[in-house]
C-alpha cells in the first residue's frame, strides 16, 4: 500500500500558512487529526514539501495502528510505503526508514 503526497499541495500549504480552512471542514478535520501544528514557515516550496512529507509519514503511522493492517504487516502479507510526488519534475521519492529521508525511486 502506498501513501503518496505531492508537491504544491493546496490543503497542506493552507495548513502550514495557517489559513482559514472552515470552508472545507472535512479537509480541515483530517489535517488537524493527522498532523501536529506545523513548525514550518509556510512561504517557501521546500517548507510545504517538508510539511507534506511529514503528513504522509503521520498517515502511514496512523494506518499501522489499525489491527487488520498491523496483523497483515506482521504476517508479511502487506507492505506500507510513503511516497512524495514532485509535480514539477515528475519525480517520485520514497521514504527510506533506515535513512529517515525521502529519496528518488
Amino acid at each position: 500500500m502506498v501513501i503518496c503526497g505531492h508537491s504544491h499541495c493546496g490543503a497542506v500549504g493552507a495548513m502550514v500558512r495557517r489559513e482559514d480552512l472552515s470552508a472545507v471542514p472535512a479537509v480541515r478535520g483530517w489535517l488537524e487529526s493527522a498532523s501536529p501544528p506545523p513548525l514550518f514557515d509556510g512561504h517557501s516550496s521546500p517548507a510545504i514539501a517538508e510539511a507534506v512529507q511529514h503528513h504522509v509519514l503521520r498517515q502511514l503511522r496512523r494506518l499501522r495502528d489499525y489491527p487488520c493492517v498491523a496483523r497483515r504487516t506482521a504476517e508479511g502479507r502487506l507492505n506500507l510505503h510513503a511516497w512524495f510526488y514532485e509535480i514539477d519534475t515528475g519525480s517520485v521519492l520514497a521514504h527510506g526508514p533506515h535513512d529517515d529521508a525521502f529519496l528518488p525511486l
